[in-house]
C-alpha cells in the first residue's frame, strides 16, 4: 500500500524516469549489439510509458474539437513509430515527459510564496474555557474566546489584545506602566519591524509573538481570519490571466492547427514523414504559453510574500505601465491619528471652546470629531494624589446633528445652535468670522494643521486647531516615484493652505484640495483623460469612488479590512508607504518578463521552423531545443521571486 501512495504522489517523476532508462536502455542496446528488434520493441515501450498519460490528455483535447501541444507530440509519436523511426518516438516522449516535469517542479517554486503563507497558522490553539487552559484545533475556536500565546509562538487566530505580560528577564518595553509585547506582523503585512502590543491592539493569526505573552480575544478563526484571506485572493490572483495570456490563448487557438497544416503541407511537398513530424513537435506554442503564467505567478507570489496584495495578473500588467500616483492626504500621506494641537477662544475660555466642539461632534464619525471628543474628555479628567483617574463630567449628547460633507457639523443642544466646521459652512450659515479668528486659522493652516471655528448662536467663540503627524516614510516614497519618472500628486478635502504645507514637507508639487469625494473621482477622471496611467492611494473605505475609477486602486493597511481587500487592485497589508515603489517596480518589472519570455518563446520556433525546413534540425533535436526554451522562460520568470 505504502509504494501505491508513493506513486500516485510522484506519478510524474516515477513515469519519467522509467520511459528514461527504456529509452536509454533500448537505444545503448541497438548500438552495442545486432539486436535491432529487441532494442526497437524496448524504445517503443519507452514510447508508450512516457506517452500513455500525454494521449489521455490528447484525446480528451480532440473529444474537445481543441487541439493542444500534447495531441500534437502524440501525432509525432504515434507517426515516428509508424514509419520505423523508434528512436526518435522513445525521445521525443521521454523529452517532452521531462520537460512537463521540470515544467511541474518549477511552477510550484513560482507559488512558494503561497505554500509559506499555507504552512504559517498553527493547527491548535491554547484556549481559556470553564476556567480551564484547553488546546483544541485553531479552528474551532469561537469569537469572543480568549486564548493564550506564549513568547515565540504563532498567534493561531485574529484577535484583540485583553493582555500581555512581559516575559521573565525579557526587555519587553512598557508604555505607561503597561506590559507591551513586540509582536513580528512581516508573514501578513509585510513589515520588517517587530510591531510593539498593548491591550485593544489588534494582531493576526500567523504573526509571531516575540516577547511577552499574550492574551488574545478572538474575532476570528480557522478560514476567517486575515492570513486566510489574503490565501484565498493570492490562490484567485495567480490563477486569473493576464491580458497578455487571454491574447495568447486565443493565438494558440489558431497558431496550432495552423502547424498541423504547415506539417501537413510540408509532407504533400516533400514526401518527408519525418519532416512533417519533425514540424509538428517543433512548432508547438509551449514556451509561449507558460513563458507569460510564470512570470505572473512569480511576481504575485513575492508581492505577497512582502505585504502587497495583487489582485491578478490584469492588475499587475496594469501598475507595470502607471505614470502618475495620486495621494490621499489623511492617514495616507500622514499618520491619520489626528489630535488638538492647539484651542483658542475669542473672548471665552478655551476649554469652554473644546466642549461646545465636543458636543457638537459627539455622533460623529470622522477623524477630525474623534480628536476633538478624545481632547475634550482628557481635559475633563483629572488625577488624584493616588493616581487614580477621575472623569469629570461626560459629554452629553446633542439634540440633533447634521452632518455638512467636506465642511463640518451643525448641531443643537439645550435649545442653541452649535457649529464647528471650515470657512465655507460659516458663509452658508450666515455667520461672520472676526479677524481675529481668521489670523489665528491662517496661521496654523500654515503650519500644515487643520483649524476649525467654533460657533455658538451665531457668534464664532473660538477655534480648534489639529495635527496629523507626517509619515516619516513619505518624503523618500514622493522622491524614489520620482526618481523612477512616476509623477505624484496630493487629492484631499483639506483646505488649501494646510494641504500645501504638507505637500511641501513631502516634496508633492501639484495639489487639489477642498475636494468632495466625487470631485476627487473627477480629477482621476481627467487624469485619464489626458492620457495618464493613474494609481490611487487610500484607505479602502473612504476614498472608494477614487480608488474604483483609477486605473489601479492601492488600499493602505488593508491587514484585517474585508472591504479593502475586495474593492483595491492592490491592497498593501500595513500602511507601509515604502511598498508603493516597490509594488510599481516589480509590476513593470513583470511587464518587461513577460515580454522577455514571449520574445525568447517566439524567436525559439521560428529558428526551428526554419531549421527544419533546411534540414538542419532533426525531430530528437528540435525536440530538446523546444523543451530547453520552455525551461529558460520558467527559469526566467522565476527571476521574479528575488526581485
Amino acid at each position: 500500500m505504502h509504494w501505491r501512495r508513493y506513486y500516485r504522489k510522484h506519478r510524474t517523476a516515477v513515469v519519467t524516469g522509467a520511459s528514461g532508462l527504456l529509452y536509454a536502455g533500448g537505444w545503448s542496446l541497438g548500438y552495442v549489439t545486432s539486436f535491432d528488434a529487441a532494442s526497437a520493441a524496448i524504445l517503443v515501450l519507452a514510447a508508450v510509458v512516457g506517452g500513455y498519460d500525454i494521449a489521455r490528455v490528447a484525446v480528451s483535447e480532440v473529444r474537445n474539437r481543441t487541439l493542444g501541444i500534447k495531441t500534437l507530440v502524440t501525432l509525432a509519436a504515434v507517426g515516428a513509430v509508424a514509419i520505423g523511426a523508434y528512436w526518435e518516438a522513445a525521445a521525443v516522449v521521454f523529452l517532452f515527459s521531462l520537460g512537463s516535469y521540470l515544467e511541474g517542479r518549477t511552477m510550484r517554486k513560482t507559488r512558494a510564496a503561497l505554500e509559506e503563507l499555507l504552512e504559517l497558522t498553527p493547527d491548535t490553539a491554547l484556549v481559556r474555557r470553564d476556567g480551564d487552559t484547553v488546546e483544541v484545533p485553531a479552528r474551532d475556536v469561537d469569537p469572543g474566546e480568549v486564548v493564550l500565546v506564549a513568547p515565540g509562538e504563532k498567534i493561531p487566530v485574529d484577535g484583540e489584545v485583553v493582555d500581555g505580560e512581559s516575559s521573565e528577564g525579557s526587555e519587553t518595553p512598557r508604555a505607561n506602566g503597561e506590559p507591551v509585547s513586540a509582536v513580528d506582523q512581516a508573514p501578513v503585512t509585510g513589515e520588517s519591524a517587530p510591531v510593539h502590543k498593548r491591550a485593544g491592539d489588534e494582531v493576526y493569526a500567523g504573526t509571531i509573538n516575540q516577547a511577552g505573552a499574550l492574551d488574545v480575544r478572538t474575532t476570528g478563526a480557522g478560514s476567517d481570519t486575515t492570513l486566510q484571506r489574503i490565501i484565498r485572493r493570492v490562490e484567485a490572483a495567480q490563477e486569473a490571466q493576464s491580458p497578455t495570456e487571454r491574447l495568447l490563448d486565443r493565438f494558440a487557438t489558431y497558431y496550432t492547427p495552423g502547424i498541423v497544416l504547415l506539417s501537413v503541407g510540408a509532407f504533400v511537398v516533400t514526401r518527408d514523414a519525418l519532416l512533417s513530424l519533425t514540424l509538428l513537435v517543433i512548432g508547438c506554442p509551449g514556451a509561449l504559453v507558460i513563458g507569460p503564467p510564470v512570470s505572473v505567478v512569480s511576481a504575485i507570489g513575492n508581492a505577497a510574500r512582502n505585504g502587497v496584495l495583487m489582485k491578478g495578473g490584469e492588475h499587475l500588467e496594469r501598475a507595470g505601465k502607471i505614470d502618475l500616483v495620486a495621494f490621499d492626504k489623511t492617514g495616507t500621506l500622514t499618520r491619520g491619528e489626528t489630535a488638538v494641537a492647539d484651542v483658542t477662544g475669542f473672548g471665552h475660555d478655551a476649554d469652554h471652546v473644546l466642549r461646545i466642539a465636543a458636543i457638537a461632534e459627539r455622533r460623529s464619525e470622522h477623524h477630525l470629531g474623534s480628536a476633538i471628543r478624545e481632547a475634550a474628555e482628557r481635559r475633563s479628567a483629572t488625577r488624584t494624589d493616588g493616581g487614580t483617574v477621575v472623569t469629570g463630567t461626560s459629554l452629553p449628547d446633542p439634540d440633533d446633528f447634521d452632518v455638512v460633507p467636506g465642511k463640518g457639523v451643525i448641531a443643537h443642544h439645550d435649545g442653541r445652535e452649535l457649529v464647528v466646521g471650515n470657512r465655507a459652512l460659516l458663509d452658508d450659515r450666515g455667520i461672520p468670522v472676526p479677524d481675529a479668528a481668521f489670523v489665528y486659522v491662517r496661521e496654523r493652516e500654515e503650519r500644515g494643521e487643520t483649524a476649525v471655528h467654533v460657533a455658538l448662536d451665531g457668534d464664532v467663540i473660538g477655534a480648534v486647531a489639529l495635527r496629523d503627524e507626517l509619515r516619516e516614510a513619505a518624503p523618500g516614497v514622493v522622491r524614489a516615484l520620482r526618481d523612477a519618472g512616476v509623477e505624484t500628486v496630493m487629492l484631499t478635502g483639506d483646505n488649501e493652505r494646510t494641504a500645501r504645507a504638507v505637500a511641501g514637507e513631502v516634496g508633492i508639487d501639484t495639489v487639489h484640495a477642498e475636494l468632495l469625494p466625487e470631485e476627487k473621482q473627477t480629477v482621476i477622471e481627467a487624469f485619464r483623460a489626458d492620457g495618464h496611467v493613474v494609481a490611487m492611494v487610500g484607505d479602502g473605505i473612504n476614498d472608494a469612488p477614487s480608488l474604483a475609477t483609477a486605473d489601479v486602486g492601492i488600499a493602505m493597511g488593508a491587514a484585517g479590512t474585508d472591504t479593502a481587500i475586495e474593492t483595491a487592485d492592490m491592497a498593501l497589508m500595513a500602511d507601509g508607504l515604502e511598498r508603493i515603489p516597490y509594488a510599481i517596480g516589480l509590476s513593470k518589472a513583470a511587464r518587461w518578463n513577460v515580454a522577455e519570455n514571449v520574445g525568447l518563446a517566439t524567436l525559439t520556433v521560428g529558428i526551428l521552423l526554419a531549421g527544419v525546413l533546411t534540414s538542419y534540425v532533426h525531430l530528437a533535436v528540435g525536440m530538446l531545443v523546444h523543451e530547453a526554451s520552455v525551461l529558460a522562460v520558467i527559469l526566467n520568470g522565476m527571476r521574479l521571486l528575488r526581485y
